[in-house]
């Protein structure tokens, strides 16, 4: 659990004591390729972090999947819009990889909040990275070429190393076919 505590540094700088307590609470669970940690009508339960493997975001429009997001190694994840409010999500999160997490439930979160305080500020600073993330992807959707998201996608040697082209397009915004032109342009 070296990565873990190297990450949580990078949010708060916990006492050796608190770093103990944190740990305690989170469990390791590994998962499965194609495996679901959350699917679309269930509510999620889990705030993670990833030791090894990659999870992706995805809803169903029109019978298809669109995936908006994915999570690494070393990565804090949780499908927010179900984990905070603890309501039934309208997304599914999926193993794209064999993946080793660890988790911790919204249950011993709120205990852990009460025994580590400093570990209320961790959440508060993840929370403020990701919404920032949201709304530069939101962005980008909104004034970017798909041209453009590939290039930026190209900065992230994961996506392209890891990720399968029919995940990669969707999350681009474009069909296979149009990523398959843009690789060849590039």
């Amino acid at each position: 659990m070296d990565r873990f505590t190297e990450n949580i540094n990078k949010y708060i700088t916990p006492t050796p004591d608190d770093l103990t307590k944190i740990m305690y609470y989170f469990q390791k669970k590994e998962i499965k390729k194609g495996r679901f940690l959350v699917r679309s009508g269930q509510t999620s339960k889990e705030f993670v972090f990833i030791d090894k493997g990659c999870l992706r975001v995805f809803w169903e429009r029109d019978y298809n999947e669109v995936t908006g997001w994915f999570a690494f190694e070393d990565d804090f994840f949780c499908e927010l819009s179900s984990f905070i409010p603890q309501q039934a999500s309208t997304f599914g999160v999926q193993a794209i990889e064999d993946s080793t997490i660890y988790y911790i439930t919204w249950t011993e979160m709120e205990k852990l909040f009460l025994e580590v305080p400093i570990f209320e500020t961790f959440i508060r600073k993840f929370w403020e990275q990701i919404i920032s993330h949201l709304v530069g992807n939101v962005i980008s959707f909104q004034t970017e070429t798909a041209e453009k998201r590939y290039e930026n996608a190209m900065k992230h040697p994961k996506l392209l190393q890891r990720v399968p082209l029919k995940y990669l397009s969707s999350y681009l915004g474009i069909t296979p076919t149009s990523l398959s032109r843009l690789r060849k342009r590039k």
